[in-house]
C-alpha cells in the first residue's frame, strides 16, 4: 500500500508540473519527487500510470486498508480524468463533476425560493435601478480601503485563530504568512508548505468588504485550510503513515472535501450572533466604517449567500456551451447580484466544475451541521479532518 501511495504522490506532482492549476500542494520530502519535477512524464504517460496503479489497487487483498484503498481509487480516477481533459477530452459539467470530484450534481429545477429571497432583498434595499445595482451600491459602503486592508485582515485572522484554539488543539509551532498579490483568478488562496506552515495570498485586485475579509481569514487560515491541512499532516501523515496525504491534486475528491470544509469554516467559527458582535466591535472600527450599520449589512449578506446555489445551473449551461459569456454574466448579475460576474466566468473557464465545492459542497456540509450547537459543530468539523478526505464519511463522523 505504501509503495502504491508513493507512486500516486509522484503522479500527482507530475501532473502539477504539466499543469500548475492541477496541484494544490506537495508537502513531502523534496527528494521523493526531484526527478519527476526535473523531467515530468507526458500527460498520456501520467494517465497510463494512473490506470496501472488502479489495477494494482484492485489486486490488493480484501483486508488491506479499506479507507486508503477507497481514497486512492477515487484520487487516481480523478488524476487520470484530469490528464485526459488536459489533452483536449472534455465532458459535460455533470459527468466531469462525477469523475473528478465523486459528486452527483442535482438536476436543475425551478427554484421559487430564490425569487422569494430576491424579494426580501428588494425590500431591504429600496430605491431605483435593478436590484443588482442597488446591492452593489449598498455593498460599497462596507468596502475596506486598500491602506486599511492589512490591519483589518490581521485582526480578522487573530479573531478566527482565537475562536479556533479555544476548541481545537493545534500542532506546536504552526504558523501562517500572508502576502498580497494581484492578477489572479481568485480573491484568496492558502498553500500548505509542510511543517504546519501555510502561505496565504490575498488578491488586492478584488475589493473586500468587512464580512468577506472575515470569511477569507477563517476559510484560508483558522479553522479552514491551514488548520485542516496541519492537523491531517500531524495525525494522518506523521502518526499513521498516510503518505498519500502529503499531496493534494486540485481536481480531486480530496480537494473538494477540503474546500467544502473551509467554506463552512466561517460558520463554525462565527455563528450568529458572535459574527455580528465581532465585526461590529473589532473589525468595523479598524476598517473605519460606521458600526451602527452592521446589523442591516449582515442581514443583507445572509440573504445574498442564500442565492449561492443559483450559480450551479448558470455554470452548468455556460460550461456546456449553452450560454455565452455575456448572457452568463448577465444571469450572474441578475440572479446572484454578483459584483464580479466577469471575473467569476474567467474563474469558471480555468477551474470549471470545481466551483461546486463552494456551492453544493457548502450546502451539503451546512446540512451536516443543522441543528447542532456551537461545540457540536466544532466536534463535527474535527471529525471531517480525521476522516482523511473521504467525503462519504463526512456527515457520519463525530
Amino acid at each position: 500500500m505504501d509503495a502504491i501511495a508513493r507512486e500516486y504522490v509522484r503522479l500527482a506532482v507530475a501532473l502539477g508540473e504539466r499543469d500548475p492549476d492541477s496541484l494544490d500542494f506537495y508537502s513531502g520530502p523534496a527528494n521523493w519527487v526531484a526527478d519527476i519535477r526535473a523531467n515530468p512524464p507526458s500527460l498520456r504517460a501520467i494517465r497510463k500510470s494512473a490506470e496501472s496503479l488502479l489495477s494494482r489497487l484492485q489486486a490488493l487483498p480484501v483486508h488491506s486498508g479499506e479507507s486508503r484503498v477507497k481514497f486512492l481509487t477515487l484520487q487516481l480516477r480523478a488524476i487520470s480524468a484530469r490528464a485526459e481533459q488536459l489533452t483536449g477530452v472534455h465532458r459535460r459539467f455533470d459527468d466531469e463533476a462525477q469523475i473528478l470530484f465523486g459528486i452527483r450534481v442535482p438536476p436543475e429545477r425551478d427554484s421559487p425560493e430564490f425569487a422569494a429571497i430576491r424579494g426580501k432583498l428588494a425590500r431591504l434595499l429600496p430605491g431605483s435601478g435593478s436590484l443588482a445595482r442597488r446591492y452593489a451600491a449598498f455593498e460599497r459602503k462596507f468596502l475596506i480601503s486598500p491602506e486599511r486592508l492589512p490591519a483589518v485582515f490581521e485582526r480578522a485572522i487573530a479573531g478566527c485563530r482565537a475562536r479556533t484554539v479555544s476548541h481545537l488543539a493545534l500542532p506546536p509551532g504552526e504558523s501562517i504568512s500572508v502576502e498580497y498579490v494581484s492578477n489572479q483568478p481568485w480573491d484568496g488562496y492558502s498553500t500548505y508548505q509542510g511543517h504546519f506552515r501555510s502561505l496565504i495570498r490575498i488578491n488586492s485586485d478584488y475589493e473586500l468588504t468587512v464580512d468577506r475579509a472575515l470569511a477569507l481569514a477563517c476559510h484560508e487560515a483558522y479553522p479552514g485550510h491551514h488548520v485542516y491541512n496541519s492537523l491531517q499532516d500531524l495525525e494522518l501523515v506523521q502518526k499513521r503513515g498516510r503518505l498519500e496525504l502529503t499531496v493534494q491534486p486540485v481536481f480531486s475528491p480530496q480537494s473538494f472535501a477540503s474546500e467544502a470544509a473551509a467554506t463552512v469554516a466561517p460558520d463554525v467559527a462565527f455563528p450568529e450572533p458572535e459574527r455580528l458582535s465581532f465585526e461590529r466591535d473589532a473589525l468595523f472600527p479598524v476598517a473605519g466604517i460606521d458600526p451602527s450599520l452592521v446589523e442591516q449589512y449582515l442581514r443583507v449578506e445572509s440573504f445574498v449567500a442564500e442565492l449561492g446555489m443559483a450559480e450551479v445551473p448558470i455554470a452548468r449551461r455556460y460550461l456546456d456551451g449553452e450560454l455565452e459569456f455575456e448572457r452568463a454574466a448577465s444571469a450572474l448579475d441578475d440572479q446572484l447580484l454578483m459584483t464580479y460576474s466577469e471575473a467569476m466566468l474567467k474563474y469558471l473557464n480555468e477551474y470549471r466544475s470545481y466551483m461546486l465545492s463552494y456551492t453544493l459542497g457548502k450546502k451539503l456540509l451546512l446540512g451536516c451541521l443543522e441543528g447542532m450547537t456551537g461545540q457540536q459543530r466544532w466536534q463535527r468539523y474535527r471529525g471531517w479532518i480525521s476522516a482523511g478526505s473521504v467525503w462519504s464519511s463526512f456527515c457520519a463522523s463525530e
